[in-house]
């Protein structure tokens, strides 16, 4: 964590004056006791008229986290962006801590809207309130390098402007108030100093105090208030959409050849095939894609995602027996298997029997970027947070091969892989895709690219990965190695908000608002079916109800539980999106950042049969039936 506050010996040179500030000059003049807090912050942020929010990000070289082999984390991947992550937390942070006490909880949004509430983010671009809880980092083992978080209850607006404050009404860790950082008094005093990046954020804070203060915040209240831009829609797509319409016109003209390495005859009571192979996809990557250091996007002379020919990537299909004794061809469905995984878990066992009960042709393929054979490139990442590139850049290549083989499938596939002689075993025509875990983090993505499915079943997922990662049981591994590149609590903190500004682009946090219409992106209008547990230890319900407010559906009753913010809208719905909770009668998870314990949840859904009858309505019919008996309680019967 690098501090801001000049050393005593600098005092006589650099820190004296009555103008002059104790802050380092590249750092954020606002803050307490850490170089970017706050954060995120307009001041990392200068004019740009060639943007879409008129603002570009300017992070100074030096000031974000340095890893215990000293390497730097070069800002520049960030510098292009036109605003910050639309997911990401708020963070804060001050000399001895914060306490919880009267904090908006993770169980009371309501409480963040109210006029008394002690933290506050305002959206100044309409005036109104947003709904959010605060919480301290009960991870940090030193109060000095504890975050205060600020997490928004849904998806921030493209392009607003945010204006966030924390008041007198939050109280240090002692009890005691917290200290009023100098930098901010100066604005609020209207006092000039000699502190460059406060000078230039000092012509638009006016702005900053008098919207809280028309929102019911006065200026003598303020312990600490800052504001900054949410990125642009346009800016969080542009690569994606550029990927996905190239890589499209580059199949249009070529056929996808596949190979074949095994074709396996199955018992023939589910599954009469199991075929294994390889199949082409447009590449856009460099090192000709390959697994090794520094693989990234490739990009033409304006800096867009440029198609490299076609590579192989792996697939797995699995043929239901019943496919051999339909009377019409059957449906397909591309599965999207999960954390870390590979195309071998499309033939699981779960995924055996649904296959078998949908009588549908179950194909997957890796998740390019975040998937068995990127390890290397995801603990690369955690070491050293300059090389996420190696992740997030890469993870636009997984979509694009999602993309790819369902037009295998509609077309190659269909045609010559699953037939029987001369019948036809498919209706290329019928298309959907079922993620779990993983797989319906990012189905949300692919979902909003994919040009021609327009139905998916998203199992245990959710969205925005800031939100998710501290807890999840499955984090700690990966927090480890994170923790032993970057010490500090704080610079961890820091370095997830790093990594959700690039996963904005490849997952459902900065596509959950236009992904149901579809036109935004270039697609049909979609339907989306999420199904969770309740206390799903590896994909938090937070990140789920998040998605599912960012969206807009309902929650289909009757329902176990009704999250706030959330609509319920009576079973059946005869078409639209919508959440189905099933509850398996796990214990409350913890209410701070840390994992929940092993309770079995996040494979509750996937071993319903009402589960299992809900998928095939919902493919077949566009319809979202409960088809448990009342409300999902697993553990009474229900979802048999």
């Amino acid at each position: 964590m690098r501090t801001v506050f000049c050393l005593l010996v600098g005092v006589v040179t650099a820190c004296s004056g009555d103008t002059s500030l104790p802050i380092d000059a590249d750092c954020n003049p606002l803050g307490a006791n850490a170089c970017m807090t706050p954060w995120p912050s307009s001041a990392f942020e200068v004019d740009d008229p060639s943007t879409a929010t008129g603002r570009r990000l300017a992070i100074r070289p030096g000031t974000l986290p340095v890893n215990i082999d000293d390497i730097e984390t070069d800002p520049s991947g960030w510098n292009v962006a036109d605003g910050f992550s639309p997911a990401a937390p708020m963070v804060m942070s001050f000399p001895g801590g914060v306490s919880p006490q009267g904090l908006p909880p993770v169980d009371n949004f309501d409480l963040s809207l109210a006029a008394n509430s002690p933290t506050v983010i305002l959206d100044m671009t309409t005036g109104q309130r947003v709904a959010h809880f605060a919480e301290i980092d009960a991870q940090a083992e030193s109060l000095d390098a504890q975050a205060l978080m600020l997490r928004p209850a849904a998806r921030l607006i493209g392009g607003h402007r945010y204006a966030v404050a924390i008041t007198n009404r939050v109280l240090a860790a002692d009890g005691e108030e917290l200290a009023v950082p100098p930098g901010f008094a100066a604005l609020r005093d209207g006092k000039s100093t000699d502190h460059e990046l406060l000078e230039d954020m000092r012509p638009r804070f006016g702005e900053v105090l008098d919207a809280l203060d028309a929102a019911g915040v006065p200026a003598d209240e303020l312990v600490v208030a800052w504001d900054f831009t949410v990125a642009s829609d346009a800016w969080l797509r542009r690569d994606m959409t550029t990927a996905r319409d190239r890589a499209v016109a580059a199949m249009a003209t070529h056929p996808l050849a596949y190979t074949i390495t095994s074709d396996t005859p199955e018992d023939g009571v589910q599954i009469r095939r199991k075929i294994t192979g390889t199949v082409e996809a447009p590449l856009l990557l460099t090192n000709t894609g390959r697994f090794t250091f520094g693989t990234k996007i490739a990009r033409d002379g304006e800096g867009l995602p440029e198609v490299q020919g076609f590579y192989r990537i792996p697939f797995t299909a699995i043929v239901p027996a019943c496919a051999y004794t339909s009377l019409v061809p059957v449906g397909m469905v591309i599965y999207a298997h999960g954390l870390m995984g590979d195309s071998g878990e499309t033939a699981g066992g779960v995924q055996r029997t649904t296959a078998a009960e949908l009588c549908m042709v179950f194909v997957g393929t890796d998740m390019r970027g975040m998937s068995t054979m990127d390890l290397p490139a995801i603990a690369g990442a955690l070491n050293e947070i300059t090389r996420s590139d190696e992740v997030f850049e890469v993870l636009h290549q997984g979509i694009v091969n999602h993309v790819a083989l369902v037009t295998a499938m509609r077309s190659t596939f269909a045609d010559t892989l699953f037939v029987d002689g001369t019948k036809k075993l498919v209706d290329a025509t019928r298309v959907y895709y079922y993620g779990i875990s993983q797989g319906a983090i990012f189905g949300t993505a692919v979902m909003a690219y994919e040009p021609t499915v327009t139905r998916a079943v998203l199992a245990v997922g959710g969205a925005n990965y800031s939100l998710l990662l501290d807890r999840s049981n499955d984090w700690p591994t990966y927090r480890t190695i994170l923790n032993g590149a970057y010490p500090d609590a704080l610079d961890l903190t820091l370095a997830i908000n790093l990594f959700q500004m690039r996963w904005d682009k490849v997952e459902g946090s900065g596509i959950a608002n236009t992904v149901l219409a579809g036109a935004p992106t270039g697609v049909p209008a979609k339907q989306l079916l999420m199904q969770i547990a309740l206390g799903d230890e590896q994909v938090p319900n937070l990140g789920s109800y998040w998605q599912a407010r960012s969206m807009g559906i309902p929650i289909l009753g009757p329902s176990p539980q009704t999250p706030w913010g959330i609509t319920v809208q009576t079973s059946p719905l005869a078409s639209g999106s919508a959440l189905v909770i099933m509850d398996g009668g796990a214990p409350p998870v913890p209410r701070t950042n840390v994992p929940a314990p092993d309770n079995g949840m996040h494979n509750l859904t996937r071993n319903q049969a009402a589960t299992r009858r809900q998928i095939r309505d919902f493919f077949t019919t566009g319809s979202i039936v409960n088809q448990c008996s009342g409300p999902c309680v697993c553990q009474s019967g229900a979802c048999d």
